[in-house]
């Protein structure tokens, strides 16, 4: 009840909250960058990472790019009980 009145308030944005439930739902992988060969990223975790991309660009903008070029250490802080912005953000 408390986030549908934030909704309605307009404090939480109801696009951002429904991702944050279900993910990013891709209805056409022609237009996604390709998977790339990195064996703990699955397709749901890649489309997660090009929606969230494409939803909140400001933000986001060449999340999958990083995420393909230090895969070592995005896969730590994907895994970490406990995960922290790199020490230098």
């Amino acid at each position: 009840m408390c986030i549908k009145l934030q909704i309605a308030e307009g404090e939480v944005n109801e696009d951002e909250w429904e991702f944050f439930l279900k993910g990013g739902m891709v209805l056409d992988r022609t237009t996604q960058p390709a998977k790339p060969p990195i064996d703990w990223i699955n397709q749901v975790i890649w489309d997660n990472l090009t929606e969230l991309e494409k939803m909140l660009p400001e933000t986001f903008t060449g999340i999958a790019n990083a995420v393909q070029l230090n895969n070592k250490e995005w896969q730590r802080w994907y895994l970490s009980v406990k995960p922290a912005p790199p020490e230098s953000a």
